[in-house]
């Protein structure tokens, strides 16, 4: 449902109207409720001046290119680089003519990420190999040529200029902190029970081994503050989160998260304060609201975006954000093709769930949103894909392909096909 100005609730299922032709039978809910319901709200809309077909301008796909593949998967490092992922290699274009750059022979490459003139390609499995093979987590190539330029047998994260070194598996990790270009080390953590980087700061948080709080500077390892503080018992093992403006120790031992239990501290003065708006984590819900999740990850809450306080609890399952609002995903029918599937969106307002998508898959996101949903045409080996929008779902009509997975380029996106094949479409708004 979409709030109006005027304070008209408006649920836009015209947009995938049910009587133009090609248009499949699943998706549209037919039972005398809901008609019932969307005759009410279309008769709102007219005497209210609101019209989905008016205020929506019609979109249109079309296919740009195919990109040779073997069951490759797609990933947009930026705006002017697509990477291609293969079982035994990786391959670059350019999406300002979908021309072929160079490729890189690595296996189990999933996700890069750009930084001047240097891409950095993540390896998915490496913790599946056996040790003493000591495989790259990630290798660092040339942007202009593939060329190598350095790897790493630890794994990585990219935060902005520096890259952040460990062995997963450590109980007391021996952390390094490396120049993204050359892949050098600028620093080096003492021994941590637990370490997180706190992007936000430019900052990483350590317990050291006699309970002591610790914040460094993320580019020159500098003490910024260090205090000694609570810490949880009894607990085997301790965690350190991030929440609003506060850092939190997490104890727990072999019941899990479930039963952790964990004190937040100001990040500016290592003060003690109150859990009340702290999340494990957060994530974007869409429509200006945030998800807020517990360590068990078993509940999620539709937060306040200012204060962190509960506004709504979500029903249970997959939570997702989109343009439109939060959505409950699941895995329903026998041709799941492990793409999660939308059981409805949720009215934040009224914790109501509007089915009109139901059945939907989600092919498409940016950052924590979902972007673009299909729904398959089995027999005709279709796609139909719509586009969430703040105001609506937007059909963009179908493609003569059963996809995958999509990623999003600007108006253009990027989609493997349950074929194995990688094809190019181009979203565009048709001439009124």
């Amino acid at each position: 449902m979409v709030r109006e100005p005027d304070g008209v609730g408006v649920i836009d299922l015209g947009v995938l109207a049910a009587d133009e032709p090609d248009e499949p039978a699943g998706p549209v809910v037919t039972s005398g409720r809901i008609r019932l319901l969307a005759a009410v709200l279309a008769v709102a809309a007219v005497l209210t001046g609101v019209s989905a077909a008016d205020r929506l301008p019609r979109q249109r796909v079309s296919t740009l290119a195919f990109l040779p593949s073997s069951a490759g998967s797609t990933w947009v490092v930026d705006d002017a680089l697509v990477m291609v992922f293969e079982n035994q290699r990786a391959v670059a274009y350019d999406p300002r003519g979908w021309r072929e750059l160079w490729s890189v022979q690595e296996a189990a490459l999933v996700h890069a990420v750009a930084y001047d003139d240097v891409v950095v390609l993540f390896r998915g499995d490496a913790m599946n190999e056996p040790a003493q093979e000591k495989p790259e987590w990630a290798v660092a190539v040339d942007r202009a040529t593939g060329q190598r330029r350095w790897s790493s047998e630890r794994q990585l994260e990219v935060r902005g200029d520096v890259m952040v070194a460990y062995q997963p598996a450590a109980v007391t990790p021996d952390i390094e902190l490396r120049d993204t270009r050359t892949g050098r080390v600028r620093w080096r953590v003492p021994a941590a029970l637990s370490w997180t980087v706190d992007s936000r700061r430019a900052a990483l948080w350590r317990i050291a081994p006699d309970g002591e709080l610790v914040e460094h500077d993320l580019h020159t390892g500098a003490v910024r503050r260090a205090a000694r503080v609570r810490l949880p018992e009894p607990g085997r093992y301790l965690n350190l989160t991030l929440g609003r403006d506060a850092v939190g120790v997490t104890g727990f031992g072999d019941g899990g998260w479930a039963r952790g239990t964990t004190f937040w501290y100001s990040t500016t003065d290592l003060t003690a304060l109150s859990a009340a708006g702290q999340w494990a984590w957060e994530q974007d819900c869409g429509r200006g609201l945030r998800c807020g999740h517990t360590f068990d990850g078993e509940q999620v809450f539709l937060v306040d975006p200012a204060t962190g306080g509960v506004l709504r609890t979500m029903p249970a399952g997959q939570t997702a954000g989109s343009p439109l609002g939060p959505l409950l995903l699941g895995q329903e029918g026998q041709n799941d093709f492990s793409v999660p599937t939308v059981r409805g969106v949720l009215d934040p307002r009224t914790g109501e769930l509007n089915t009109g998508l139901k059945g939907w898959r989600v092919l498409a996101a940016n950052g924590d949103l979902v972007h673009v949903l299909g729904w398959y045409d089995l027999p005709n080996r279709r796609t139909y894909l719509a586009e969430l929008t703040e105001r609506a779902a937007v059909r963009l009509g179908a493609v003569p392909y059963l996809l995958r997975e999509c990623a999003l380029t600007g108006r253009t996106l990027v989609c493997a096909t349950m074929a194995g094949e990688i094809v190019v479409l181009r979203v565009e708004q048709e001439p009124r």
